[in-house]
C-alpha cells in the first residue's frame, strides 16, 4: 500500500513539474499568478494572497514575489498605494478601507522566487492582477 501511495505521489508531482520548463538555463513558467485567498480590506484592512499555478488551479506555498498594491474606489480614484515584500501571505494596510472597490497588484519583476531552492522562476512579463473587493 505504501509503495502504491509513493508511486502515486511521484506521478502527481511529475505532472506538476510540466508547467515549468528550463529554457536557456533558467526556469520559466507563464502559468503563475497571484490569487486572493481572503479579502478583509473593507473591514480590517487585511488581504491574504498566494502565488498560484493557473494550470493546476492551486496555490504554491513556497513561491513568493514582491509587488505594488493599489486600491481604488468605485469611481476609479486611487485611495491607497503601497508595496509588499511577498515573504508573507498577507498584507496589513494602515487602516480599513470600507470604500475600496478594486485592488491592483503589480509584481516588481517578471519572476517569482522558490523559497525552498532560492531559484527564480521567470515569466514573460511581471504578474499583474486586478481584483474586485468583496
Amino acid at each position: 500500500m505504501r509503495i502504491q501511495l509513493l508511486i502515486l505521489g511521484l506521478l502527481l508531482s511529475g505532472l506538476g513539474l510540466k508547467a515549468q520548463e528550463k529554457v536557456n538555463g533558467r526556469w520559466v513558467d507563464n502559468n503563475l499568478t497571484i490569487w486572493i485567498e481572503e479579502d478583509k480590506i473593507r473591514s480590517e484592512g487585511v488581504l491574504y494572497y498566494c502565488v498560484a499555478d493557473t494550470s493546476r488551479e492551486v496555490c504554491i506555498q513556497n513561491l513568493s514575489t514582491g509587488f505594488e498594491l493599489k486600491l481604488y474606489d468605485a469611481q476609479g480614484k486611487l485611495i491607497y498605494e503601497g508595496i509588499a515584500s511577498g515573504r508573507r501571505r498577507g498584507v496589513k494596510l494602515p487602516k480599513a478601507y470600507p470604500q475600496a472597490y478594486e485592488v491592483e497588484i503589480i509584481a516588481f519583476k517578471p519572476w517569482v522566487i522558490n523559497q525552498s531552492t532560492a531559484s527564480k522562476i521567470h515569466q514573460e512579463k511581471a504578474i499583474r492582477v486586478k481584483y474586485r473587493v468583496k
